[in-house]
């Protein structure tokens, strides 16, 4: 169980792999917007540099405005025991019907469920929009989940063998054909639980957010504790990419306002203090004396007294 744990951990990288890049052209082309920088003539809008700068940079924008897609789609490359690229294929269209059954069922039955589908999708209303559906906002969560309930059909049944005149539907056909029926289930049990989930989601991050240092120690611990699992990710995700400490996420506010905070002299502290829950990486410079100390205890009792040198000068 461990082990398959520890296997999702290491698929999440997969996804997360394309963040560098797609941040790297989002800073540049903020960077090549700010007149301080250019000059005011390059940023005028009428300038062609500005026109070009700006397709690019919301070119780069892709990958950050449809996180829960590319998570959903990366995963099973890491997850799939075989014929990767298909279980990419199932996963992308039974996630696309996942949103579209709860887009039908939260227009049709939206007062059973307690969810106003009338509401624009903004930050707040509880709805988002993937790929043109109207949807509840699962943020990643919702696309790791529906992407490993495939993935886990796909390993089933991409190999099971139909009858000759059936052929046609099995393999990837087959799967997508249990996972389209699976996806209604999901869709309804999301309806009904996923705002209630989110109310209990949202209690747990503004305590995080508001608790001061203590929610600072909270949230660093469980990131750092929950790393051998893999589910560490459940704790930065939703900060890192979803709308935890700011709509939207850490990561694609700071995009955002990279141009406003270059051209002040206040503090990043003041302006924008949500983003300390994105150093939580810092938290590793605390576990080297601990690595150190065990070192020392661990080494032949001849070279312990040798090993503080070593070490001071390792670490």
């Amino acid at each position: 169980m461990l082990s398959q744990v520890q296997r999702f951990g290491g698929a999440m990288f997969t996804p997360v792999l394309l963040f560098p890049f797609a941040g790297i052209v989002v800073g540049i082309s903020i960077l090549l917007q700010n007149p301080t920088f250019v000059g005011e003539a390059l940023t005028a809008p009428d300038s062609l540099f500005a026109q070009i700068v700006h397709v690019i940079g919301d070119g780069g924008w892709t990958v950050f405005r449809n996180m829960a897609l590319v998570f959903a789609v990366g995963l099973p490359i890491g997850l799939a025991n075989k014929a990767q690229a298909r279980a990419c294929l199932a996963v992308l269209v039974s996630f696309l019907a996942w949103n579209y059954f709860i887009n039908v069922m939260g227009t049709t039955w939206g007062g059973f469920f307690g969810v106003d589908f009338s509401l624009e999708p903004t930050a707040g209303s509880g709805l988002t929009m993937i790929a043109g559906i109207k949807t509840l906002d699962t943020s990643i969560i919702g696309g790791i989940v529906i992407s490993g309930i495939v993935t886990a059909l796909h390993n089933r049944y991409f190999d099971k063998q139909m009858p000759v005149f059936l052929g046609i539907f099995q393999g990837s056909s087959f799967v997508v054909m249990v996972a389209f029926l699976v996806m209604i289930p999901c869709a309804w049990l999301t309806l009904l639980g996923w705002p209630k989930v989110q109310m209990g989601i949202e209690s747990l991050q503004t305590f995080l957010r508001t608790a001061g240092s203590l929610g600072v120690w909270v949230y660093t611990f469980l990131e750092r504790i929950l790393i051998p699992t893999g589910l560490h990710h459940f704790v930065y995700g939703p900060f890192m990419f979803g709308p935890a400490a700011v709509e939207g996420g850490i990561q694609v506010y700071w995009a955002n306002h990279l141009l406003e905070f270059s051209q002040t002299t206040t503090p990043l502290k003041t302006l924008f203090p949500e983003g300390g829950f994105g150093l939580f990486g810092n938290s590793k410079m605390f576990g080297t004396p601990g690595i150190a100390l065990a070192l020392y205890y661990t080494a032949a009792p001849e070279n312990r007294k040798k090993s503080p040198g070593y070490l001071s000068l390792r670490y």
